[in-house]
């Protein structure tokens, strides 16, 4: 991709500063408002490597919206990890979280951004760290999709972090409440009834065992319960539909869709068969990304279009019990 396609800038904030890169579809009509799409590389990885491997500036010119990749340092992490399992960079207003946040703002600041239309995605350790931003910045986000990484505050240090890589984390019912909890001061800022998530895992993931994208989905059925419940309402079970498909002459896949009681799409789990640690359907063959597998970029907007229509509805006031 060409350098002169990206807008090169960088944020500063309580943990610090990023440099970050901004796509901005060249066929964008500047006088009307855009969605944003946040988009957290994984290990190793900058924003040139990310956009290639997931091919979002694509999906992003069809749909026009913006998408902006902040790039972690080396010097903060020498794999060049998002801190993911360090309390540091767990909270609002601290650590990376403030520095990803005020990367948005100032995206938001510069370009003519939707606010009820910006989203976090990631892969791996970005995955993990963008389900922190939608815990701790409810107040800017409205969605969230991640790949391969693990459900909210797994790990408390680096050696937890590798065991919740192999093995899950903790009690996804308990970290769900623990997400609420962090969403409080976000919520104080602009009031959400419930959070969109989409995840994506493949089942021959070494690196991640598959058990995390379980966990995530059960971890933000009790989050979104709890977003439901803050006014008053009946208890409901989500309903779950489970399907079977295959890419044409690529990999099988069984896709878990999540409604609640009204039918309204909530959540989404993609399980790859034979996928490992990839970004699934890449535009071409790459060592983190599985051309043969479901474009999960198109599939994110495709979700976040789908769900947007009860994503920050005030007026909601029934309960989404959680889905063990």
């Amino acid at each position: 991709m060409a350098n002169q396609d990206w807008i090169k800038s960088c944020a500063h904030a309580a943990g610090g500063t990023r440099n970050y890169k901004l796509w901005v579809p060249p066929s964008r009509d500047v006088r009307e408002s855009a969605p944003l799409l946040m988009l957290l590389h994984g290990c190793t990885h900058n924003a040139e490597a990310m956009a290639e491997i997931s091919g979002m500036n694509e999906v992003a010119e069809a749909n026009q919206f913006l998408v902006v990749y902040p790039e972690q340092r080396r010097r903060s992490n020498l794999m060049k990890c998002w801190n993911w399992f360090n309390p540091k960079h767990q909270s609002r207003d601290g650590g990376e979280p403030s520095i990803l946040a005020a990367i948005v703002e100032q995206v938001c600041a510069s370009h003519n951004i939707d606010s009820d239309r910006i989203y976090v995605a990631g892969v791996s350790a970005g995955g993990a760290m963008a389900v922190i931003m939608a815990a701790c910045y409810p107040d800017i986000f409205s969605g969230l999709a991640v790949c391969a990484c693990a459900e909210f505050k797994s790990a408390t240090s680096m050696s937890s972090g590798f065991k919740v890589m192999k093995l899950g984390g903790p009690d996804p019912a308990l970290q769900g409440q623990a997400a609420f909890e962090a969403m409080k001061p976000g919520l104080a800022r602009k009031n959400r009834q419930r959070m969109p998530v989409i995840v994506f895992h493949g089942t021959a993931d070494i690196r991640v065992n598959p058990v995390n994208a379980e966990q995530i989905i059960a971890q933000w059925s009790k989050t979104n319960s709890c977003l439901a419940s803050q006014d008053r309402g009946n208890s409901v079970e989500l309903s779950e539909k489970i399907s079977d498909s295959q890419v044409p002459g690529g990999r099988a896949y069984q896709k878990y869709v999540y409604t609640d009681q009204n039918g309204d799409l909530l959540m989404e789990r993609w399980m790859i068969e034979g996928m490992g640690h990839a970004w699934p359907g890449s535009p071409r063959a790459h060592q983190y990304g599985d051309p043969k597998a479901p474009r999960a970029s198109e599939e994110i907007w495709r979700f976040f279009k789908e769900s947007r229509s009860k994503s920050h509805d005030a007026s909601a006031t029934t309960q989404i019990a959680s889905v063990e």
